[in-house]
């Protein structure tokens, strides 16, 4: 418990400064990259430094002499790339004059916890643009059951709006949006029918085995879920995203094992994405020590990210590593004192 507590307090340390602080954050980080070359988007996503790409990603949305395009592919991608310069640029991208740029910047912001996204995001409900309006829902009713009274009822019209227009669609991409949209609301019986007919046209698209595994996890039924991710992989195999899926539902089941193997496998399959990593070495902690420690290591090199930095650094404590000082002296630039301090302190009971 303290250790999920204490990097919360990170990242939320982090986060919420980004968030208050957006329009400074903002100039500092395109200062940082005011010489990177404007690019098109598809040389951008085929840097190979993770940092590198990153920033050029975060540089290419902000700038106004780029056009919409690359802009909008741009904060799409950073959702991939959790970061305080992703946050930034999609914290400005929200914000923005034209509703292709808002509406890839909600996008953008899918990996940040919900009361970021909801301060960033919940403005747009009311957009004057119904995409925008749409997109905004969809980000937001995810996370239905965990908003609040007043939340709730603010979400409500435009989910029945997001619904009643997703009906007399017939895309594959707004079929699944649509059950995905059913499931969120809890409607999960009418979720499956929609699935179940994705399923019988589209069973070679990941997505949608992972959409209607999330069903039956969505009402504890998580042996049923294992069952249709075993099935999609038989249909996409080596998809990272389902062997993640299935470690975390593996995990649940409590076979812990499993889903270590998993998520290893998710992780190398994905390569750069350092949730992956980072989830790989809290799961394989207890099974191989140096493993875990690389995992968090390269889940930190990969993202720069100081929540990932404070893990690095607890289970050097914990473990006597020899980069133990110099890890918490990184830490120590964006951590507050009382976090270093507790580190220390798990150093000096480990020891006695």
């Amino acid at each position: 418990m303290m250790k999920k507590s204490l990097a919360t307090a990170v990242a939320l340390l982090v986060s919420t400064s980004a968030l208050i602080s957006t329009s400074a954050l903002a100039a500092n980080s395109v200062q940082k990259m005011v010489d990177a070359p404007a690019q098109n988007i598809n040389q951008v996503l085929e840097v190979t430094d993770t940092q590198t790409r990153i920033q050029q990603l975060s540089y290419m949305a902000q700038d106004q002499n780029q056009s919409v395009e690359n802009r909008t592919s741009a904060l799409q991608a950073l959702a991939s790339y959790p970061s305080q310069n992703a946050l930034v640029a999609v914290a400005r991208g929200l914000k923005d004059q034209n509703p292709e740029v808002r509406e890839a910047a909600i996008i953008g912001s899918e990996p940040y916890q919900l009361e970021h996204r909801w301060a960033l995001v919940s403005p747009l409900l009311s957009d004057t643009d119904s995409m925008v309006r749409h997109t905004a829902t969809s980000n937001l009713i995810r996370d239905f059951n965990a908003l609040d009274n007043d939340q709730k009822a603010q979400i409500e019209p435009p989910v029945t709006e997001l619904i009643h227009f997703l009906e007399t669609q017939k895309s594959e991409k707004y079929q699944l949006l649509f059950a995905d949209v059913l499931r969120w609301h809890n409607d999960w019986d009418k979720a499956e029918t929609v699935y179940l007919e994705l399923i019988k046209t589209y069973p070679k698209e990941a997505q949608v085995w992972l959409s209607y595994a999330d069903n039956f996890r969505a009402q504890n039924k998580d042996q049923q879920a294992v069952e249709v991710l075993d099935r999609g992989l038989e249909n996409v195999p080596n998809n990272a995203a389902l062997h993640y899926s299935k470690s975390l539902t593996l995990v649940r089941l409590e076979d812990k094992t499993a889903a270590a193997k998993e998520i290893e496998v998710a992780a190398k399959l994905a390569k750069d994405n350092s949730y992956y990593w980072y989830l790989n070495g809290v799961l394989q902690e207890a099974l191989d020590i140096d493993k875990s420690t690389k995992s968090f290591e390269t889940a930190y090199l990969i993202s720069g990210s100081p929540e990932q930095l404070y893990a690095v650094c607890d289970i050097y404590v914990r473990y006597g590593n020899d980069k133990t000082d110099d890890c918490l002296s990184e830490l120590g630039k964006v951590a507050p004192d009382y976090v270093i301090e507790q580190l220390k302190e798990k150093r000096v009971s480990s020891n006695s």
